[in-house]
């Protein structure tokens, strides 16, 4: 067996994470270009304990050492197994403009201002709910990408359980959409939003507490013409960010946004995340953007499973946790789903990390 389905194997043995060598592979070309261990999950797009894993291996093996800077280095036997299985640096062309996303968030400078001054006393993002906050340049661009796709001007949307971004908010200062309605756990962005509304006498949007544990009330189901969220990655939140988001949805041709990550989730669970969407819930995938969201390093890292997991105690000083920003469309006979969550494991799995 070469080294790099060795690694492969005995870290998934012991993460319980899916693996193939292609994963090793990643994770040694960017240690080519990084030295630093969250720059290097970035690159990989591993989940935290895979990618831990494998740098802890690649340790063990002599492939890799961390000096007491704790950078991640290579050492003459890893050069000469990148030099033997001819593995490259990893390369990024992403155009820095609009961050890869297509869609700079300068288009609209006004939206872009004026949401950066009503946020400056925003709630921090808190691990009680699993949160952390997007960066405005993606709050905005969100807004940015769904009204370039017909969902914004004239729609009922709802925003569920993200409001940790602001993404309702953004919605609401647009003044593009007919309603919007947000509704999350936490009552501390609820109020935020709720206030805001009230100074700039914005009457189409409100914003009140829900646990999407719960099904939905009546009110809101088949209601609105657009979901946005930003689910935690376990098959119960899943279910209920994404399943109830789909049956807030009138009919054919409606449309759903929410991000999903490489960083608490692999691959494998992606295609099984998307077979649940075309299979179970009858809708379509019509757009994929890679790493569209990019994420603020949140207060509370250091008290994290993926803390724990790092082979490193430094914490991450730059961008590292981003996720790919889906757009779902309902077709002719999509299904509702709207069953309360029993599942207590709601926020981590053997994947997820980060809570």
């Amino acid at each position: 067996m070469d080294i790099l389905s060795y690694v492969a194997q005995e870290v998934q043995k012991e993460t319980g994470v899916r693996l193939h060598k292609r994963n090793v592979e990643r994770v040694i070309a960017a240690a080519l270009v990084t030295r630093d261990f969250w720059k290097l999950v970035d690159l990989s797009d591993l989940p935290v304990p895979a990618a831990s894993g494998i740098v802890k291996k690649l340790v063990s093996e002599g492939i890799l050492f961390i000096n007491e800077k704790e950078d991640i280095l290579l050492t003459q036997k890893g050069y000469d197994i990148v030099a033997e299985l001819g593995i490259e640096p990893f390369v990024d062309y992403t155009c820095q403009a609009c961050e890869g996303r297509g869609y700079p968030f300068y288009a609209d400078k006004e939206l872009y201002r004026t949401f950066v001054e009503l946020t400056k006393d925003r709630p921090k993002a808190i691990r009680d709910y699993d949160q952390g906050s997007v960066t405005p340049e993606t709050t905005v661009s969100r807004v940015l990408f769904i009204d370039s796709r017909g969902d914004l001007r004239g729609k009922d949307i709802i925003v569920m359980g993200a409001e940790d971004d602001l993404t309702g908010l953004a919605i609401a200062l647009t003044r593009k959409a007919h309603r919007v309605l947000i509704i999350d756990i936490d009552k501390r962005l609820i109020d935020f939003d709720n206030r805001i509304f009230k100074e700039l006498g914005i009457d189409n949007a409100e914003a009140k507490v829900w646990d999407l544990r719960n099904p939905l009330g009546e009110d809101m189901l088949g209601q609105f013409n657009v979901f946005v969220t930003d689910p935690p990655e376990t098959f119960a939140a899943f279910k209920a960010f994404i399943g109830r988001g789909i049956a807030t949805l009138k009919e054919e041709g409606c449309a759903g946004y929410f991000g999903l990550t490489l960083r608490d989730s692999s691959l494998f669970r992606w295609r099984e995340f998307q077979e649940t969407l075309v299979g179970e819930y009858g809708v379509v995938i019509t757009d994929i953007v890679q790493d569209f969201n990019h994420y603020m390093n949140w207060d509370y890292h250091s008290e994290t499973k993926a803390a724990e997991l790092a082979p490193v105690r430094r914490d991450p000083t730059d961008i590292w946790y981003r996720s790919s920003w889906y757009r779902v469309e309902t077709l002719p006979g999509f299904k509702r789903w709207n069953e309360p969550i029993s599942d207590d494991v709601f926020y981590l799995d053997e994947e997820g990390s980060t809570t």
